[in-house]
């Protein structure tokens, strides 16, 4: 066999550059970097490759053809890639992209070289800084009163506000605390509070044990970089109660061992790792490291610092990369390795390296950096993107001498509190027949989750490759998203209290006269009481059943197949919403301050100050940790009880026959619900000095309570069913194809409760009241 030919000199091979090397190289020549006028920021990493060029998806063994050109647009982090053949460069950070020619000596050298002959390529990348006011943040994502990394944090001082995220919980010489920023804890000893369900709630106060930045050597020795510094911006907040608390990540699940950055665990494979964070803002983040040691600032002297730049995910199938990215109010939170949910064909030998560990009910990542800050850059399209710096979190728990708590209060799912509305309305599709039964079933899975799934801690993940089941879409995307701005008040209806005149409730005023269903009349009812005032709070809930209702039959009519699984789909919240005792009372967040009026005691609105004091107690969190909390005390039992319910037969024989009637069927399951468990019922049994996990244990060994809401549960059930049933009929459903029921993909019906803003509108009582459809049949 004849040898390989090989060109000499040799061909120059840069994959041999280890971290040092780069190091050095941008330590050289950074008074020469520094100097020129568009260099805006360093790093070391591999060369990105522009991902419309050849070599994107060819590697340098196979030429260019000569009819191939170079990409004309300016090579940006959002529109490059790494590839396994990219080699270790500096990356040079560029605020305007320029020809080469027309630079002169403020020209970025292609190659740098350190005394002892090694070369070092660099790669120049367009970073424009984005100076425009940043978008709008979603706010809060966090819909369960216990505690854990990934909740909104907030300090108020001198006037100001000052967001962010939890990463995690600590322990320092016996006492714990939680982990944020140190610009977000502060040194003051101020209150700290966290986003709970509606609102802030004091949870501790600043521990004024933190740390700014800490010089390089200190960390990596074996690497030199003397005058430069990393930016940590680590602090504590002494908690209160640590009963209130999780070591779980809200969204991630439990915290696996941390990564050990050292000089010899540090490398350049760590180069489009994929990350995962759940932001206190912008809820699930996905990213990918796509620099290390990136070189932010140089200020008297000193170079400053962070350990990772962490930027959007590149989707190989798509060969684009993912946007937005991290906002305002996520610094604080922890970026956990984020292994594929398969492997690729051809790397089966190292599934066993990069699969998820399984926690008691949820997956268990390995956290690798703490976000501190972003970097905001416009793309070439002009488009905003933000990136986040990170440090590694080994680095802070060593400089700040803490642990890492992981195994305080777990047997969460990653997204703790959510069982109840999965749980129905994957149960319902149970409950039909016939076509209909055909129809659901195949599209039960995008609906909710089964009983063996929930049991477990179940798969559901937010983000890129994953889906919301449509029955907690009004939770979870909806109560969140600026399109739905008046969602809130469809999950409620607060009709349990005298009206302002005198008269009797409207729950009983609805259950004994019908007509009193009616959009117009409750506005009334609430009218009064904003006139004196006073609470509670106007609620829409039966109408918005009504609005779904008339819409599934709608869409039955135009046989709009897809849309009319979703509207079903979402129904099944609002329909479990209106099971739940707490849901139609002033009480729902236990016994509010009252004021007297004509005798007559009345809560204080919730825009008062009486009221925001409230919100700041214990007893205000009664209504989480009811709904939410006590089911994951035992799910088993608790599914398998209302199974049992279930299994003795649909004991209504209901008759609806419109939206209206849809409407009074709610208001019924309202009325027997609250009947058969008051919140008073609830509240008394409940015990607020204790913590989250203890209070549900409380309530669940409450008889009453337990079966209570276990046959509420299963009401809610027959309800959804029936409501999917008499829709069916009125739109006609049978006389759509067969061929047209399918089960539909989870893309497809994404795009219709995150893409159509025009999807069953969230409507204020006023609309509905003005729209004359909200009203019962003459």
């Amino acid at each position: 066999m004849l040898p390989v030919p090989h060109s000499f000199p040799p061909r120059r091979d840069y994959s041999s550059l280890s971290v040092r090397d780069l190091l050095d190289a941008r330590d050289a020549y950074h008074v020469y970097l520094a100097s020129l006028e568009h260099v805006v920021a360093t790093a070391i990493g591999r060369y990105r490759i522009h991902k419309d060029d050849w070599y994107a998806t060819h590697p340098p063994d196979v030429p260019r053809p000569k009819e191939v050109g170079k990409p004309d647009t300016p090579r940006t982090l959002g529109n490059s890639i790494v590839r396994p053949w990219s080699w270790p460069a500096v990356l040079v950070f560029v605020k305007q992209w320029e020809d080469p020619g027309s630079l002169g000596n403020q020209i970025v050298p292609r190659t740098l070289y350190l005394a002892d002959g090694t070369v070092v390529p660099t790669c120049v990348i367009e970073a424009m800084p984005d100076e425009a006011p940043p978008p709008p943040v979603p706010g809060p994502s966090t819909v369960s009163p216990m505690l854990g990394g990934g909740y909104s944090c907030l300090r108020k001082h001198q006037g100001t506000e000052s967001y962010g995220t939890f990463a995690c919980l600590v322990s320092k010489e016996g006492s714990y605390f939680a982990l944020t920023n140190r610009h977000v804890a502060g040194a003051g000893g101020d209150v700290i509070s966290a986003y709970i369900r509606e609102g802030y709630h004091p949870v501790g106060r600043c521990a004024d044990i933190g740390i700014t930045r800490i010089p390089f050597p200190q960390v990596f020795p074996a690497w030199g970089c003397e005058k430069t510094h990393l930016t940590l911006d680590a602090g504590l907040v002494r908690i209160d109660n640590f009963e209130d608390w999780t070591s779980q990540v809200f969204g991630i699940g439990e915290i696996g061992p941390p990564f050990n950055a050292t000089e010899q665990t540090t490398t350049l494979d760590l180069i489009g790792c994929p990350v995962r964070a759940f932001g206190g803002s912008s809820g699930v983040i996905e990213g990918e490291i796509q620099a290390l040691f990136y070189r932010y600032e140089s200020l008297g002297g000193y170079d400053y610092t962070t350990d990772v730049l962490i930027g959007p995910r590149i989707q190989d199938d798509e060969n684009a990369s993912l946007a937005p990215f991290t906002r305002g109010g996520d610094s604080g939170t922890i970026w956990f390795y984020d292994p594929p949910e398969s492997i690729p064909e051809g790397h089966e030998d190292i599934a066993q390296h990069t699969a998820a560990e399984r926690g008691e009910r949820a997956r268990r990542l390995r956290p690798v950096a703490m976000q501190w800050g972003g970097q905001r850059f416009k793309d070439a399209d002009k488009s905003s993107s933000a990136f986040a710096l990170g440090s590694f979190i080994s680095t802070i728990c060593r400089a700040l001498d803490v642990g890492i708590v992981r195994d305080w209060s777990i047997g969460h799912d990653e997204y703790w509190g959510k069982l109840g509305h999965f749980a129905i309305g994957w149960k319902a599709c149970d409950q039909l027949s016939g076509r209909l039964e055909k129809l659901m079933r195949k599209n039960q899975a995008r609906i909710g989750f089964g009983d063996e799934t929930l049991g477990k801690g179940s798969a559901f993940r937010m983000g890129r490759g994953a889906f919301v089941p449509l029955a907690d879409v009004p939770d979870y995307v909806w109560v969140i998203s600026n399109a739905h701005p008046n969602e809130g008040i469809q999950h409620f209806a607060d009709v349990d209290i005298f009206s302002i005149n005198g008269g009797d409730t409207m729950l009983a005023k609805c259950h004994a006269n019908h007509k009193n269903v009616s959009a117009k009349k409750w506005k009334a009812y609430f009218d009064g009481f904003a006139s004196a005032g006073v609470g509670p709070e106007e609620g829409t809930l039966p109408f918005r059943v009504w609005q779904l209702w008339d819409a599934m039959v709608e869409y039955l009519k135009n046989k709009d197949v897809i849309h009319f699984v979703a509207a079903a789909g979402v129904l099944g919240h609002y329909v479990g919403d209106a099971s739940q005792p707490l849901h139609c009372s002033y009480m729902h967040h236990g016994v509010p301050p009252m004021k007297s009026v004509q005798g007559r005691k009345y809560p204080y609105p919730r825009s008062s100050a009486k009221f925001a004091a409230f919100k700041e107690t214990r007893e205000y969190l009664i209504h989480g940790i009811y709904e939410q909390t006590m089911l994951e005390i035992d799910t088993p039992t608790a599914l398998a009880r209302v199974n049992d319910i279930l299994n003795q037969g649909n004991p209504h024989n209901r008759n609806i026959q419109s939206g209206h009637d849809a409407a009074v069927e709610t208001v019924e399951l309202m009325f027997q619900s609250h009947k058969a468990l008051k919140p008073t019922t609830i509240i008394a049994a409940d015990d607020p000095s204790l913590g989250p996990k203890t209070r549900a244990k409380q309530l669940w060994n409450s008889t009453t309570v337990r079966n209570a809401t276990e046959h509420s549960l299963a009401e809610s059930v027959f309800l959804l069913a029936d409501l999917w049933t008499s829709a069916w009929a009125a739109g006609n459903g049978d006389a759509i194809a067969a061929s047209q029921l399918v089960e539909f993909t989870e893309d497809d019906i994404e795009d219709i409760y995150r893409g159509e803003a025009d999807f069953v509108p969230s409507l204020s009582l006023k609309r509905m009241a003005q729209s004359g459809d909200f009203e019962p049949p003459q």
